[in-house]
């Protein structure tokens, strides 16, 4: 065999195993997004600070624009967890990234989405906007956001094992959980699952 034509054919080799390992290996970061994303009934650790025995209580995705974003774990042991009183119960939601998200889009997201709620003034907007900022890191895929609520105590905030803050505004934090609890949010079949359809 001409030793150009042998050259070539090793090449086409390496490349053809080159792509089949890149291949491979974002097959198996999609894997186990996924897999971390499907566990059912394991709450993290961290949980058990400030509940006896957390539960899962409803779960389900977020998709936008046709896009996976995160996969949302609500956690609580109120038995009568209703759409009606879910600010008198504590709970914690969790949100596990499907994609990568900059911390201060997410603070943006929220505020825009408690604004389709509620009317919000712009210098509240504004000191609401910054506490968020303030508080959300930017995102890795496969990477977690909870909030631990406590009626009439506010929320803290984990990321991934470790807490990253705290909001102890009541006006706030109820605003800031009704983005995917309140009946007016704009996304209503996520509640439905978070909620078991229990409306």
């Amino acid at each position: 065999m001409h030793p150009s034509r042998r050259t070539a054919i090793l090449l086409s080799i390496i490349n053809l195993a080159l792509i089949a390992r890149d291949t491979s290996a974002k097959n198996s970061s999609v894997d186990d997004t996924e897999s971390k994303a499907k566990v059912i009934d394991i709450p993290p650790n961290y949980l058990q600070l400030y509940f006896v025995k957390p539960n899962l209580f409803g779960q389900g995705r977020y998709t936008f624009f046709g896009f996976d974003v995160y996969h949302a774990r609500l956690w609580t042991e109120a038995n009568n967890f209703l759409p009606e009183t879910w600010e008198q119960h504590r709970f914690a939601l969790e949100l596990t990234y499907l994609i990568d998200a900059e911390g201060k889009v997410i603070a943006k997201r929220s505020i825009d989405e408690i604004s389709k709620q509620r009317d919000l003034d712009k210098s509240k907007s504004q000191s609401w906007l910054n506490i968020l900022e303030n508080l959300f890191p930017n995102i890795k895929k496969a990477q977690t956001l909870t909030g631990v609520y406590t009626p009439n105590n506010g929320v803290k905030f984990f990321f991934e094992r470790n807490i990253i803050g705290e909001i102890k505004d009541p006006e706030l934090t109820k605003s800031f959980f009704g983005i995917w609890l309140s009946n007016l949010t704009s996304a209503p079949e996520l509640r439905k699952k978070l909620f078991q359809g229990s409306f």
